[in-house]
């Protein structure tokens, strides 16, 4: 059914495989063992993507025995492209969009991602792709065992998130807050010291964003408000307050 090319990567039982189907390439995500709550997650994400339908959202192929059948994005993750370093100013504002459009159109649609962060967008030419609802929280839909377990990655992970409510569409916000910026300076916020901010201490405070990119402090600050109700209150809110920022101001 399945021609493996070869395993992109195995997290406890979840193994993505790139792999050849009906002649092409497509990423495979399927289990490597048996486990009731695994099988729930990966049947709940594939109810998660059949909702989408975003030229910036990675498609959902198909579901075969179990395994979730992915487009192949051929290209490099946004973790793979800052390895090297922070990104030019203008190439992170692009991705960042395609990030919020991707949002707007999962929030619109009950979704919240919960796992915004590098590794999870995608980049092919000069477009950018979000990628893996595993963790994703379907509004429309029951939860299940485990849902209230520490669910994502800390640097990139809402306060509110870290506390386990997975409920609000801004911890998304928060996370490309994060994302935004890691992209201009190199470096995750918070670096070592994220688990004290997320308990509560305030002293922890941003290295500051490089000069070309200091116009841009205010909405990030915004971004990563410790308050959802002081972050943005939409997707298409953040995109509007980006797209209206003179860079270089």
């Amino acid at each position: 059914m399945f021609e493996l090319v070869r395993v992109l990567s195995q997290q406890g039982l979840v193994r993505v495989e790139l792999a050849k189907w009906r002649g092409r390439l497509v990423v495979v995500k399927r289990l490597s063992g048996f486990s009731a709550e695994a099988t729930r997650r990966l049947e709940r994400e594939a109810d998660v993507v059949r909702k989408l339908d975003h030229e910036n959202v990675v498609p959902l192929l198909a579901t075969i025995e179990g395994a979730l059948v992915y487009a192949y994005v051929p290209g490099v993750n946004l973790a793979q492209a800052l390895a090297d370093g922070p990104l030019p100013v203008a190439r992170a504002l692009k991705v960042v969009r395609d990030v919020l459009r991707a949002l707007e159109h999962a929030h619109l649609n009950g979704v919240i991602h919960c796992d915004v962060k590098p590794s999870n967008v995608l980049i092919r030419g000069e477009r950018a792709l979000l990628t893996d609802f595993g963790f994703a929280k379907d509004l429309a839909l029951t939860a299940i065992t485990g849902d209230q377990q520490l669910l994502g990655t800390p640097n990139y992970m809402a306060p509110e998130q870290f506390h386990g409510i997975r409920t609000d569409h801004r911890s998304d916000l928060y996370g490309v807050g994060a994302l935004l910026y890691h992209a201009l300076t190199g470096d995750a916020p918070y670096g070592s010291q994220v688990l004290r901010f997320l308990t509560g201490d305030d002293r922890i405070t941003l290295a500051p964003l490089p000069a070309e990119a200091a116009c841009l402090a205010p909405l990030l600050s915004r971004a990563l408000a410790r308050e959802p109700g002081r972050r943005f209150a939409h997707a298409a809110a953040m995109l509007d307050a980006l797209q209206a920022t003179p860079i270089g101001a």
